[in-house]
């Protein structure tokens, strides 16, 4: 059975959030301006054996959209708000994208006995989302200057573009009603987040987390580089598993639902 509930956090914000099936629990955030609906095809390979928390963070989908204070660094306040306020334990994190970012912040930012046990990453915003000294593959500064003043103009001719490049297997047709959903979301929301991701620099967090973490990048991937990967295995950060997917581009929840839930489940089983 699904619920769909509300969280109010501190700041009197409203959080939607839907709680179906029953087992291991898994909390998934989503990435930038993308609804909760993301989810689905994964939800089905995941079934019922996993109590699947979903929700729309501020300015995205139903939840409450205040006129200002949009950060990532702000999701993963709100993030672990959300996981105290439903009074969770022992969560697996799904995180993608700018959401994977997020979540990668509330990870990090946990006490030791914090509600996250697991942390899995599907084409995070991390290290950071445009290129930096030690940082090779981000977006080039040139190009996101580019695409933050698209954004700025023209938040939603930018996200149907977003259509045409997010996915590599998925028809266009679901596509484009996925993002069409984004069109929810207020321009000045849009433009606030985005331009935050400019900033973004997570590096120095990495090594602060604590819990077990699986990151995967799609091998299509035209918004998070699937090498990557590699920055990442010659770090070597303790407790860091990274993989690509052969199939995917950057959402690998929906173009290849069955291969994301099976990585989820031996990660959740592994560590049970």
């Amino acid at each position: 059975m699904t619920q769909i509930t509300d969280v109010i956090l501190s700041d009197g914000v409203r959080l939607t959030h839907t709680d179906t099936g029953s087992g291991p629990t898994v909390v998934f955030h989503q990435g930038f301006s993308l609804t909760q609906q993301i989810w689905g095809p994964l939800l089905e390979r995941l079934g019922t054996d996993y109590r699947s928390i979903t929700f729309a963070p501020r300015g995205h989908g139903d939840s409450d959209a205040p006129k200002s204070g949009y950060s990532v660094n702000q999701l993963a306040a709100d993030l672990a708000e959300l996981l105290a306020a439903l009074d969770l334990s022992d969560v697996t994190l799904v995180g993608h994208s700018m959401g994977g970012a997020a979540s990668l912040i509330a990870a990090a930012n946990q006490a030791t006995d914090g509600p996250i046990s697991r942390l899995v990453l599907l084409g995070p915003s991390a290290p950071g989302f445009v290129q930096r000294q030690g940082q090779p593959y981000g977006i080039p500064p040139e190009i996101f200057s580019e695409l933050r003043r698209g954004m700025d103009a023209d938040f939603a001719a930018n996200a149907r573009g977003s259509a045409d490049i997010f996915f590599h297997q998925t028809d266009p047709e679901y596509a484009r009603h996925i993002f069409e959903a984004t069109l929810a979301m207020r321009q000045d929301v849009a433009s606030a987040l985005f331009a935050d991701l400019g900033s973004l620099n997570l590096e120095s967090k990495l090594p602060e987390v604590a819990v077990p973490v699986l990151a995967l990048w799609g091998e299509h991937d035209n918004l998070a580089d699937p090498r990557w990967a590699d920055w990442f295995r010659e770090k070597n950060y303790p407790h860091w598993q990274v993989d690509t997917l052969a199939h995917s581009g950057h959402g690998s929840m929906v173009d290849e639902p069955a291969e994301v839930a099976r990585r989820i489940r031996e990660f959740v089983d592994q560590l049970a």
